[in-house]
């Protein structure tokens, strides 16, 4: 479990408008959000960081009951096809489970249309909000959301995308962060604001507004080590991927500390979080999704047996690897029917002549030898004048990428897989 420093007396930030709370009253703030789809932790590099389980945990043991205000912002899937919006739903009904506070409907969580962001806000326990569109009569969601000493709402510098794909109006960004000011203003609260959009946003709206105690806003990559500020505003992230947290403490009107936490093996799965994460896999499960994937035509595969049979030094080298377990892998962690995933754990799932099932295509499931070189059957038949094309670097970069294997060198694993 790592942590980054813990800053008190060098770093007191005070906020706008201070609630008038006695001096032992503190609200602990957990920044997440920027998932981009990553519900569970991904890739081939130890230790592997991230996933909703790890995230409750972390707040179990690092919060304070009825004092935490859980800040989930937007970005939380990628695209707009089936399993992005089950990845949604899951991920309202797991906010509300950990008690959060508000989830920012931004761009990405507008793209699956307003039925969608209706789910979302019914399964969070109405926690969805946004000050960027004009929610009307059709759009279920609070513009803004009250907790402790705290008013919090959500932007996006894209809401006319928004509001198109919600059939709402849109408000334009400093009209709609104004609303959140004077809103606190009345109210006498502490003005927060997440915001779907960059750092160089975030700092803008910091000097405009300079009454707001918070900026939770987006970026790629681990949250920075230290906060930072802009006056008294404080701007913080917690990088993207949901790999980290931010934990920031709030005591007698002021930000007292800034912790960005890595959610590494040291945390672990959470009961509740898991069994609602175990409904998710079998929602993708009993809606066939990975079944529904597009394939293209292809030359057919002969399957790792076969090659074998002819390159049997390298069929020892394979057995040994964990390429040979690849979908065992999967299966252990219940995702062998997840299209996030399998692809880079079987052979051909692009291809109409590739990996179907265990019971379909059992020679095709694993990372084997087609997995890199390609289909095999024009070798198969003619191995002399059909040779198979010679490979590199390239063939593995397609699925160890830098957001899943960051720790990949070529050189260094090619020499655990090294055959002729």
């Amino acid at each position: 479990m790592k942590v980054g420093p813990i800053l008190a007396a060098s770093l007191v930030v005070g906020a706008g408008a201070v609630w008038p709370t006695s001096p032992a009253e503190e609200y602990v703030f957990f920044l997440t959000g920027d998932s981009q789809g990553y519900l569970a932790p991904c890739g081939c590099s130890d230790p592997m960081v991230g996933g909703v389980k790890r995230r409750a945990d972390a707040v179990r043991r690092l919060g304070v009951p009825h004092r935490n205000v859980i800040l989930e912002n937007s970005a939380l899937v990628k695209t707009s096809n089936r399993q992005d919006e089950i990845k949604l739903e899951t991920l309202a009904q797991l906010h509300r489970e950990l008690g959060g506070t508000a989830m920012n409907l931004g761009l990405a969580e507008s793209l699956p249309g307003i039925g969608i962001a209706n789910s979302m806000a019914s399964l969070s326990g109405r926690r969805l909000t946004s000050l960027s569109v004009d929610p009307g009569k059709t759009l279920d969601i609070p513009s803004t959301i009250v907790k402790g000493p705290f008013v919090i709402g959500g932007v996006s510098l894209q809401p006319t995308s928004i509001a198109a794909n919600l059939g709402v109006q849109p408000r334009e960004l400093k009209e709609a962060v104004g609303i959140l000011v004077r809103e606190a203003q009345s109210k006498k609260l502490t003005p927060v604001l997440m915001l779907d959009g960059d750092r160089s946003a975030a700092r803008s709206l910091a000097a405009s507004f300079p009454s707001l105690g918070l900026i939770q806003y987006r970026s790629n990559g681990h949250p920075p080590k230290v906060a930072e500020r802009v006056g008294k505003t404080v701007l913080a992230t917690c990088g993207d991927g949901g790999k980290a947290l931010v934990r920031l403490v709030w005591k007698a009107g002021k930000f007292q500390s800034y912790v960005p936490i890595d959610l590494d093996p040291g945390y672990k799965d959470s009961p509740e979080a898991a069994k609602i994460y175990r409904t998710y896999l079998q929602r993708v499960t009993q809606e066939e999704l990975l079944d529904a994937l597009p394939r293209r035509n292809t030359e057919k595969y002969l399957g790792t047996d076969a090659c074998i049979k002819c390159h049997a030094e390298a069929g020892k080298v394979w057995k040994a690897s964990k390429h040979a377990i690849a979908l065992k892998t999967l299966q252990i962690q219940g995702h062998d029917r997840d299209p996030d995933c399998v692809g880079c754990h079987v052979v051909g799932l692009e291809s109409v002549f590739g990996y179907r099932s265990l019971k379909e295509t059992p020679d095709l499931g694993a990372v084997g030898c087609e997995s890199c070189h390609g289909p095999g059957e024009a070798h198969g038949m003619d191995p002399k004048s059909k040779p198979m094309a010679k490979i590199g670097a390239d063939a593995c970069m397609s699925c160890h990428r830098a957001e899943n294997s960051p720790k990949f060198d070529f050189p260094t694993y090619w020499a655990k897989i090294r055959h002729k």
